[in-house]
């Protein structure tokens, strides 16, 4: 039979159990405790390990405070909550009850915070963009329901421990006109304030006009977003395909049934449940997202039973796919699904996806050519053709862009397998060597001057003629140093090579792995190439961390959260990406 517990008044009893007349149990580690009569060894473990004790010190209470306010502040920015939390009953009440002795900051103390933790966090992060060689941008506008207009920049580097990072720079207020002017002096203003200038690759925008000028305005490479440039091809070739508009429109016409009638939801998930299928509503499209398109398809072809033995049953004009359209669909969505695929792929923000563009564009084609030659079915054999051309109209410059073909060269994932040409892939080889080449040449630890030493073959020579001692003019200084940049230049040419080959005739990775993993641990075998590949591999293949931070941004504001100013919002989404 458990013991009793002593009754006393300490609160410490609300956070320690006693489990016999000597010994007690902390509730929150479960760590046992001897007891003398007294909660003074409670306390000091309390303290030491969960925070301050409960009415227990000035000084303990002064830290607890601060910790409790920097969570809330957390909370705030995370969670996209409305500073006017602190004024609402039931969180208050939660909070009294966590802890009675916390006393919540004002609406206007809590903003304070807020900004406070954003100078300091940015602070930070600028100190750490100090130290970066070089970055990689997204950029995109957004309008918020309020019509406030926004810039978001995001950075993209290799860190000091060789592995892949993301800060955002800004989510700036934009209420000029979307200009390329007025957009490309909103960039550079940012890069200044940041200090990265001189350490810009790329900026990765998606394909609007006043982004692509603004960017070249800034004489930076600009690289198109290769997921807009997937939904771009994808839809041109579902418009130009014969009898799948029809299809499209008719099962739209199911999905808006199912989402706008209560009791035809309900009669769905009935019919699932009883079919023993998971429940699983219908997905609607969107015409800006060709893969909502697919997501559509395929969810009305997974749930093609389901859909019509509940459309059977209640009373619409609303008519079922035919068996006929479930084909068609079948056979478009086997065409579809890699694109489906490279795009959520290309989309991810924290592993290296710069690098796939070229090898992805590889797979697609191939995968067309295959499938259409397997396919019998008359609209998706159409639809294959128009999904080559669009590729091919679109991306066949691909493998001519240099940062794109070094970056590909330099995952050592693909190197010279992701390319669909390899006379192209063998240029790319010759063109990486020579950077390395110029890169061995001018890195000062590499063949640093020295004085010639004499040939052994060589005869002195006449001191009054050619010792510039005797006359004060060295007649074959310039002739020298030619000589000795020659010299220099060729032993570049042979140790980048070098270099160069034994890379490129390691077996390539496996896929799954990180390229940046591979380099952390072969920047000694291969130092140069090393230091090349930081830069190509830091940049994104698509614009989404933008997408996604405006996504968020949708969240902050919100109806409950109207009144935030455009400066405030881009301090919560700064802390709220960044911390």
């Amino acid at each position: 039979m458990e013991p009793a517990r002593k009754r006393g008044r300490s609160d410490m009893w609300e956070q320690f159990k006693l489990i016999a007349p000597d010994k007690v149990r902390c509730l929150v580690c479960s760590t046992e405790l001897k007891y003398h009569g007294n909660t003074s060894s409670m306390i000091r473990h309390f303290t030491a390990k969960h925070g301050a004790a409960k009415n227990h010190g000035n000084t303990n209470q002064v830290d607890w405070k601060r910790e409790l306010d920097e969570a809330l502040v957390n909370m705030v920015v995370k969670d996209s909550q409305p500073f006017s939390i602190v004024d609402d009953c039931g969180f208050k009440e939660f909070v009294s009850l966590l802890d009675s002795t916390y006393t919540l900051p004002s609406r206007k103390a809590l903003k304070n915070m807020v900004v406070q933790k954003y100078e300091e966090e940015k602070a930070k992060a600028k100190a750490i963009m100090q130290r970066v060689e070089a970055v990689s941008l997204t950029a995109d506008m957004w309008t918020s329901f309020n019509m406030d207009a926004y810039l978001a920049v995001t950075c993209h580097y290799v860190d000091d421990s060789v592995k892949l990072a993301t800060v955002l720079l800004g989510v700036l207020p934009f209420p000029e006109l979307h200009t390329a002017v007025n957009i490309s002096a909103a960039m550079r203003s940012l890069m200044e304030e940041w200090g990265i200038e001189g350490k810009v690759t790329s900026i990765v925008t998606d394909a609007g006009a006043n982004m692509v000028a603004s960017v070249r305005s800034l004489n930076l490479r600009h690289a198109l977003c290769f997921a807009h440039s997937l939904n771009l091809v994808v839809k041109k070739s579902l418009d130009a395909t014969p009898g799948l508009e029809k299809l499209r429109t008719r099962a739209r016409k199911v999905v808006t049934f199912f989402k706008t009638s209560t009791t035809a939801n309900e009669k769905l998930k009935e019919v699932q449940e009883q079919m023993n299928h998971p429940v699983k509503k219908l997905i609607q499209e969107v015409d800006t997202r060709w893969n909502s398109t697919f997501l559509m398809l395929q969810r009305l072809y997974e749930e093609r039973q389901s859909v019509g033995a509940a459309l059977a049953t209640l009373k619409t004009d609303v008519r079922p796919l035919s068996s006929e359209d479930y084909e068609t669909a079948a056979a478009c969505l086997q065409l579809l699904a890699p694109f489906y695929q490279a795009t959520v792929e290309l989309s991810e923000e924290k592993s290296v996806s710069g690098s796939k563009v070229i090898p992805m564009t590889k797979m697609l084609m191939q995968y067309l050519y295959e499938t259409i030659g397997k396919t019998s079915h008359n609209t998706a054999k159409l639809l294959g053709q128009n999904l080559v051309t669009a590729m091919q109209n679109k991306f066949e410059t691909t493998e001519n862009q240099t940062a794109l073909t070094l970056s590909t060269l330099l995952d050592p994932r693909f190197k010279t397998i992701g390319f669909y040409n390899q006379v192209q892939a063998q240029a790319s080889v010759r063109l990486l060597t020579a950077q390395c080449s110029q890169l061995i040449r001018y890195t000062p630890s590499h063949d640093s001057p020295t004085e010639e030493q004499p040939s052994t073959s060589a005869q002195p020579a006449p001191a009054n003629v050619e010792n510039p001692s005797s006359t004060g003019v060295n007649l074959w200084e310039t002739l020298d140093r030619d000589a000795s940049e020659a010299r220099r230049a060729r032993n570049a040419t042979a140790d980048a090579t070098v270099e160069v080959q034994r890379y490129m005739t390691d077996p390539p990775v496996a896929r799954s792995e990180d390229p940046l993993a591979y380099w952390r641990n072969h920047q000694n075998v291969y130092p140069h190439l090393f230091n090349l590949a930081k830069k190509p591999l830091c940049s994104p293949a698509s614009s989404v961390p933008c997408e996604r931070v405006f996504s968020k941004s949708g969240e902050v504001v919100s109806k409950k959260r109207n009144r935030l100013s455009p400066k405030t919002v881009e301090k919560i989404m700064y802390l709220n990406k960044n911390l």
